[in-house]
């Protein structure tokens, strides 16, 4: 399963890099959560989000993702605001500010909110939120740094503000006392409280744990109510990003498909990618995604990023939506090779149903012949690959031969080399005749 979060100036980059298995997403905003929860994702999490000038997310989208069995968490900003409100329904509060808004302790959306900077700029703060001034002053006093009136001071005069023109100079600017000023000033460099983050990584805590424990939230007890607004709300039918929503044309090609014959085939290759993808065995590395995409351009000459984004155009999809395909092939790759012992007898029983079997056992059986003759001079590995790849099977050579052979379920480079050398005086030899033809019979796509 793979989790969703939307996130902006709570987190920082380097947050985020530590949950390399989340899919981290900007601030959500009206219609966001709706199409991240077409995508199928076990959990989605919600931290920040924008309500000045754009819509914000509507309870309804996230009533109706628990319907469709996604487990939806909230904190630490827009997030905590929503779990305050719908965790009666079964959204997952997390955190002390949720906890704030729940029990009434706040009741002010300006206490999360802040300005901050666009996406480029990593959504840096530009403002300071009411709930962290709070806990900055706080602690201010509990450590003797100010006292208790004067916290409460400041504490009115930054709630009195503008939300987007709360910054410390501005707050410290109300005391009078020079004194005061230079040493709260002085504290604040390494005091500063900043509750969003520590709710926002406590979330990141919770849904991570939730998707490798592999459960599934309980039904939801609501009934969610089909209402005219819902049905027109014109983001409701838009393809969610990074997905492919079903069009006419789409049903169009699936219709040739039925018609060519290879309908059942790619359904079933398909229906393989989507089990990887609730497998926690086949979460994979960023170093596999990393080669699956390498690979993938690789084969298609696909050297700048236009190209990339020319291909996705051309084959009726976006970049997000071909991330998400190589991960799932990457997710495929990974199980495999974690199943690899269990997979040995089923290879070999689709070989069986596919009338294969008799004549790769003839094929092995003649090579390991020829394996008792004296071997000749062994060419050298480079040549070897071209041959292989190049000649026998008409790509490129991989850049990570290692990789390569790890993924045929070998222990080394060096044995993938003993087998193709093997092969290569095989054939030199001329021991089977009309290999060719033969290979062509034995393949599977």
């Amino acid at each position: 399963m793979k989790a969703i979060i939307f996130c902006g100036p709570s987190l920082v980059r380097v947050d985020t890099a530590r949950f390399a298995a989340m899919e981290f997403r900007p601030p959500v905003r009206q219609g966001d959560l709706h199409a991240a929860a077409r995508e199928g994702p076990g959990a989605i999490g919600v931290v920040d989000g924008y309500f000045d000038g754009q819509p914000a997310v509507l309870h309804k989208e996230i009533l109706w993702a628990m319907t469709r069995g996604v487990a939806v968490f909230g904190a630490s900003s827009m997030g905590a605001l929503r779990a305050a409100e719908l965790h009666s329904f079964g959204m997952r509060g997390v955190g002390r500010i949720f906890e704030a808004y729940r029990d009434g302790a706040l009741t002010d959306d300006d206490e999360v909110a802040l300005l901050h900077g666009p996406p480029e700029t990593g959504y840096i703060p530009l403002s300071v939120p009411m709930v962290n001034i709070r806990a900055t002053l706080e602690k201010a006093v509990a450590e003797g740094i100010i006292d208790p009136d004067t916290g409460a001071r400041l504490t009115a005069e930054a709630k009195a503000l503008f939300y987007q023109l709360r910054t410390w100079p501005d707050i410290l600017g109300t005391l009078a006392d020079g004194a005061q000023v230079r040493r709260l000033s002085d504290w604040l460099r390494t005091g500063k409280v900043d509750r969003k983050r520590e709710d926002a990584l406590d979330l990141l805590g919770e849904v991570d744990a939730f998707i490798r424990s592999g459960t599934r939230p309980d039904p939801p007890t609501f009934h969610f109510e089909w209402t005219e607004n819902w049905h027109h709300a014109p983001w409701r039918n838009d393809a969610p990003t990074g997905t492919d929503a079903a069009t006419d044309e789409d049903d169009a090609i699936l219709d040739e498909l039925r018609l060519s014959g290879d309908y059942v085939r790619l359904r079933d290759e398909a229906l393989l990618r989507l089990l990887a993808r609730s497998d926690e065995r086949a979460a994979p590395e960023r170093q596999a995604i990393r080669q699956a995409t390498d690979a993938f351009r690789l084969q298609r000459g696909l050297v700048r990023q236009a190209d990339v984004a020319r291909w996705a155009q051309e084959n009726g999809t976006d970049p997000a939506g071909l991330e998400r395909m190589l991960a799932d092939n990457a997710r495929v790759a990974t199980l495999a090779r974690a199943s690899e012992a269990d997979l040995r007898r089923g290879i070999l029983d689709r070989l069986r149903e596919r009338d294969l079997y008799a004549i790769c056992r003839d094929r092995a059986q003649a090579r390991q012949r020829h394996a008792r003759s004296p071997p000749p001079a062994r060419p050298p590995d480079a040549l070897l690959a071209a041959w292989h790849f190049e000649n026998r099977l008409g790509r490129p050579v991989p850049e990570d031969l290692a990789e390569h052979a790890a993924s045929l379920g070998l222990a080394s480079v060096g044995k993938f080399f003993e087998l193709v050398a093997l092969d290569y005086t095989f054939q030199a030899a001329g021991a089977q005749e009309n290999d060719t033809g033969a290979a062509d019979k034995t393949s599977i796509a």
